[in-house]
């Protein structure tokens, strides 16, 4: 029976599986076996005959006369392998999961309509704005779904339908539009202001600005065009508005009920390419590996599509006829997340006497209602008013009015953004593409068959009136509107520098000085610092030589922090065998993640009692109520200060006043203190946990990879695969535990010769966990192994490169 409390709740979120090593033999696995599939589907709906050419791994080779036919196709492969899945994600980004599973899914629900992504992706399809030839491709993709949907109801629901008790509704192309908008907000919604907002009221600005700088120590910019300023603005006007503090706690238990696809240890993402000066070929290499949660099914579908001698390959969402990562025959692109700040909070001043009013700007304005119906199982509806004001929904009333901002709250076009990257032919269409994105924020890094690399920030970032959004601000006045979004043509874009390489690791997007506030939520720049130290030395590059960068398991972290931890604990000597042992394991690490070492998991515990030993303290001593969680895109933030202020303090300012534990009296607290309490607590620690053993530490029995089932059935679930990385790595792993995200896309292209490139993902084709392509991937993956993706453009050609399971459908 489904464990229908599990749908989508109960996601592992740790990190990523990750692959063999520094080899530099091409670990790429041929296509050989085939399942057996129909060899004839009548398909009424297509204007003329398609072929479809599955591999070894189900991975579809779609050869279609047009792009309509080869949406209805690509729509049908999509609800013959994922159809659940599929009714999944648009229930989950329409805000419909209740329907389904109940009152445990209301509050979900409840933020997707207070969002209206549903109402704004419908409006939008309804506006007569949507571009003839999109829309066309959408219809027939929907077409395709329903028409497979069809010969489901005729034959027989999968089963999991019929467990669940109810049917699918037919598939629109507004399901398409909405789940991608949806993610959108799965990778740009926070509630980060509201905490940071409880932070400055009770730390102060000054302090807050010292914990988490606009300019990080260290840092390396994505984009790295240098400007006259040598600072960012201060954040100046960050007024806490202290007599709301309760508000603002009230106000994220609006978070509370929300499911994130991606959110977690392994949120993050890595993109990076190199021009022809320093490969071998001569044309540029692009990689590109998106890190999310992991489940089974995959939130990616693989296939190729070729029309008329045009093709395209990589990674797209089953909801939707685009490829979202990959490329075509003349240029790719990979992404990560900008993580730019485009959510802020408002304090609003309610009317007195009037409760359907608010102030705005000296009048008193009335609230925009819009009430939704949300159908709850098995209970009478649940009606939701939602009250919005110039800036946006409500979120929360209790200790005072607070509105949220969002730049997706209004119309946005970023499936058609997608779309077009899937047709350019060269940097000028691209970027034309790229410019229709308006969430998420995105480094989108870019290469193509006429030698040109770059990259460029894009997404809608707002211009403030006043002030950066950090906390909530106050609404009534008017003086921190948004007064617009950043020029297009100001974002920051690099093509072919003079570092012949590009990359970015959701790092800070532009050098200190840039003219705009963009924002602060960056990940700790351990990933960037690798990957630049990694492009840089690169030369006569291949495809097989970018495995091992891809899959790269050193810690920068530890790198940089371990030999000041080393040293204190050189003067403060060990107690024991046991501390001798895991000292002398720290002295002979490389800082590689991987294999049978005890290194990697000392390293983390160890790291993670010195955070906790020098920040936890602070907190209660001013009045900061604990909690858990992180702000930013990454649990490995947690509510601690940036991780590059700890580095600075710990290799350059071992006097600071942070070392000192506000919990003692008549003491003041060294960094060395801080350091060796943190390690005696994790030599106990580890001491109980593997018996006084030290291969009961080793990293290949603690850093486990794990994928859950969207069902909640544990029996569908997948893993038990030992991987390198850890939670600092490119490759990333976990911080000792179950690996459950990470390295969710690999792919990397030679533009020498695209129909070559090579890709990966951890699971497989299908939704069924009976079927043979249902995790097929995921030993491949866990390898660090890939598959040949063979954008061949003719399927005589196509055939010459393995065996292929052929399906013809004809009208």
């Amino acid at each position: 029976m489904v464990n229908l409390l599990g749908f989508f709740g109960h996601v592992v979120y740790s990190f990523a599986p990750v692959m063999k090593s520094l080899i530099f033999a091409i670990l790429v696995v041929p296509c050989w076996i085939c399942p057996v599939i129909a060899d004839d589907i009548s398909l009424s709906i297509l204007d003329k005959p398609a072929s479809v050419h599955r591999d070894a791994y189900g991975i579809p080779h779609v050869f279609a006369a047009n792009r309509l036919d080869g949406a209805r196709v690509i729509g049908w492969l999509h609800a013959s392998d994922r159809l659940w899945q599929m009714d999944l994600l648009r229930r989950q980004a329409s805000g419909t999961m209740s329907e389904v599973f109940g009152r445990d899914r209301l509050k979900h629900d409840i933020l997707m309509r207070r969002l209206g992504l549903r109402r704004t992706s419908a409006k939008w399809w309804e506006s007569g704005r949507v571009p003839k030839q999109f829309r066309a491709e959408l219809q027939a993709y929907a077409d395709g779904v329903n028409a497979r949907m069809a010969r489901f109801r005729k034959n027989g629901w999968p089963n999991i339908f019929n467990e669940l008790g109810y049917q699918p509704e037919p598939w629109s192309p507004v399901d398409s539009i909405v789940f991608t908008k949806y993610m959108g907000w799965d990778q740009s919604g926070t509630d980060a202001d509201l905490w940071f907002g409880m932070v400055v009221d009770k730390l102060g600005v000054r302090a807050a600005e010292e914990l988490w700088p606009l300019d990080r120590p260290y840092e390396i910019p994505t984009v790295r065009k240098q400007y006259d300023r040598k600072t960012s603005p201060s954040t100046g006007s960050m007024h806490p508005l202290s007599e709301y503090g309760s508000a603002f706690a009230a106000a994220m238990k609006s978070f509370d009920g929300v499911e994130w696809l991606g959110r977690g240890a392994a949120f993050g993402s890595n993109n990076w390419a190199v021009d022809g000066t320093k490969t071998r070929s001569g044309k540029p290499i692009l990689c590109s590996d998106p890190h999310l949660g992991f489940d089974l099914p995959s939130l990616w579908y693989v296939w190729h599509l070729s029309v008329q001698g045009r093709n395209i390959t990589g990674a797209g969402f089953p909801t939707a006829p685009y490829i979202v990562i990959g490329h075509n025959d003349r240029l790719g692109w990979g992404i990560t997340n900008m993580q730019a700040d485009v959510m802020d909070y408002f304090i609003e001043l309610p009317h007195p006497d009037n409760p359907r009013l608010y102030q705005h700007r000296g009048e008193w304005k009335a609230f925009r209602r819009i009430e939704e119906t949300i159908v709850i199982k098995s209970e009478d509806n649940h009606v939701e008013l939602i009250d919005y004001t110039i800036h946006g929904p409500v979120i929360n009333r209790e200790g005072g009015l607070v509105t949220a901002q969002w730049t997706g709250l209004g119309e946005t076009r970023d499936g058609l953004a997608i779309w077009m990257m899937n047709q350019a032919s060269n940097l000028t269409e691209a970027l034309a593409g790229f410019d229709q994105i308006v969430i998420p924020t995105l480094s989108m890094a870019y290469a193509d068959v006429d030698g040109n690399i770059a990259i460029h920030a894009c997404g809608a970032i707002p211009l403030r009136m006043r002030g950066q959004g950090r906390i909530p601000m106050d609404g009534a006045s008017g003086e921190f509107d948004w007064r617009g979004f950043i020029p297009r043509q100001a974002l920051p874009l690099a093509v072919t520098p003079q570092e012949h390489y590009v990359g970015s690791a959701n790092g800070r997007p532009a050098s200190i000085g840039y003219p705009h506030y963009l924002g602060w939520m960056w990940d700790s720049s351990y990933r960037t610092r690798r990957m630049h130290e990694l492009l840089a030395k690169c030369d006569d590059m291949t495809v097989e030589k970018m495995i091992p960068i891809q899959n790269d398991a050193h810690d920068k972290a530890a790198e940089r922090f371990l030999p000041t931890l080393l040293a204190a604990m050189e003067a403060a000597k060990p107690k024991g065998d046991f501390e001798t042992k895991l000292l002398d394991t720290l002295t002979r690490w490389n800082y590689r993640a991987k294999g049978d070492t005890a290194a990697p998991l000392i390293w983390l515990r160890w790291f993670h009692h010195y955070r906790a030993s020098v920040w936890d303290d602070e907190w209660p001593a001013r009045g900061l109520a604990k909690r858990g969680g992180s702000w930013g895109y990454t649990s490995n933030n947690r509510r601690q200060p940036m991780l590059e202020v700890l580095e600075y303090i710990t290799r350059e300012h071992p006097e600071s006043e942070w070392f000192d534990d506000q919990s003692t009296e008549n003491q003041h607290e060294t960094r060395d203190d801080m350091i060796v309490h943190a390690f005696r607590k994790t030599a106990a620690e580890l001491k109980q946990r593997s018996g006084g053993r030290l291969e009961a530490l080793a990293w290949s029995k603690n850093n486990q990879l794990y994928i859950a089932s969207i069902s909640g059935n544990a029996d569908w679930d997948r893993g038990g695969h030992s991987v390198p990385g850890d939670s600092f790595t490119l490759n990333p792993g976990s911080g000792g535990g179950h690996v459950g995200g990470g390295a969710s896309w690999r792919m990397i292209v030679d533009f020498a010769d695209p129909s070559r490139s090579i890709g990966v993902y951890p699971g497989g084709q299908s939704g069924n966990p009976a079927d043979p392509h249902y995790a097929d991937l995921i030993p491949l993956w866990a390898q660090g192994k890939y598959t040949p993706l063979n954008m061949v453009g003719r399927e005589e050609a196509l055939k010459k490169r393995g065996e292929f399971n052929s399906t013809r459908f004809t009208p």
